[in-house]
């Protein structure tokens, strides 16, 4: 039987010479057919065949890794292999620990990025154990500060089947649905959860909202679920929307934060909802001036002009026209002042 390179036999342990460190080291007996490297510029007791070979200025070095004899057997001690298995078997174990964990490790900073980067990483079945451990304490994860991230990453990576419970939660009792989309972290859950899930998961979610639609289509936060229900709701619940701002679009539009929802109205509402948005604006004396001089409003008031026409178009770039030194004082307005420069320009060419 041929003895491979570099043999360690146990039975042969040796301490260091005297004279060298007070430590302690283990050095295998050398095979006799290779002779020792002393005179090579080597440690005492290395093989030979790490020194320089004779016939060549290259130094010869073994592939083959290092041995234990155990009788007529021989072991590998260690292999790089071997080494990067056991290094990804611990890393799999630790991302499988911090998951068991999840909860736990997501409510601080560092803890809720290793549960993000873990749950990137993790099989599907892993990913599920991960999300047990939010079921109950969904509506806490959605407000807190670090554990909101990791319900985003779950929405975004996972089955919408898988999220049910999320919207099951919100739904426990009266109130709670719209109080969570007003909160600062809560109300992103929700836009992902109307983004993410069937209609059918999320109507009852959906229903909820358009009860209190004006009180959140005026607030900092609660306005974006409104915004994302016009862009991802069904036609129906769409409509509604468009309805609702028909019968309350002056507290909207002079709202800070409502012109936004009125300009994803007049984006995704069907062609008669828009109409009748932009004709109920248009009549009350002022309100077109004063949105388009809100962010998100000049966008809004340019998508009605586009909507309006005949005496409609003309009586609403008459009005904007008067308040056109305020339009121009404006950050935004100044948006909507230029098209009109631009639309008085063509018609003296015409």
């Amino acid at each position: 039987v041929s003895v491979p390179r570099c043999c360690l036999h146990l039975d042969a342990l040796l301490s260091e010479p005297a004279g060298s460190s007070g430590s302690t080291s283990v050095r295998g007996t050398q095979p006799k057919d290779l002779p020792s490297s002393r005179g090579h510029g080597l440690p005492w007791g290395s093989p030979r065949w790490l020194a320089q070979d004779s016939a060549s200025s290259l130094p010869v070095a073994s592939d083959e890794p290092a041995y234990i004899r155990l009788g007529d057997c021989h072991s590998p001690v260690s292999t790089s292999a071997g080494d990067a298995l056991s290094e990804i078997s611990l890393s799999s174990r630790g991302e499988r620990s911090v998951l068991e964990n999840a909860w736990l490790h997501s409510q601080d900073p560092a803890g809720t990025r290793r549960v993000q980067d873990a749950l990137d990483e993790a099989s599907d079945e892993t990913r599920e154990v991960a999300l047990q451990e939010f079921h109950g304490r969904a509506v806490k994860a959605m407000r807190d500060p670090h554990a909101n991230h990791v319900l985003q990453k779950c929405i975004s990576i996972m089955a919408p089947t898988s999220l049910q419970f999320m919207v099951d939660e919100l739904l426990e009792r009266d109130g709670l649905a719209t109080a969570v989309a007003r909160h600062r972290y809560g109300g992103r859950i929700v836009q992902h959860l109307l983004k993410r899930c069937s209609a059918s998961q999320v109507s009852g979610l959906a229903e909820a909202l358009m009860q209190e639609t004006v009180a959140l289509a005026c607030h900092s936060f609660g306005n974006f679920p409104v915004q994302h229900l016009l862009q991802f709701g069904t036609e129906e619940q769409r409509h509604r929307l468009a309805q609702t701002i028909v019968s309350n679009a002056e507290t909207i539009c002079r709202s800070k934060v409502g012109a936004g929802v009125v300009a994803a109205a007049l984006e995704h509402a069907s062609s008669e909802d828009r109409l009748s948005i932009a004709q109920t604006v248009m009549h009350v004396p002022g309100l077109l001036v004063e949105l388009a001089q809100c962010r998100h409003g000049n966008t809004a008031v340019l998508r009605m002009l586009q909507v309006l026409d005949g005496q409609d178009s003309l009586q609403a770039h008459m009005g904007l026209a008067m308040g056109i030194a305020t339009l121009r004082a404006s950050r935004y307005g100044r948006v909507v002042a230029k098209h009109l420069e631009e639309k008085t320009l063509q018609m003296a060419v015409h």
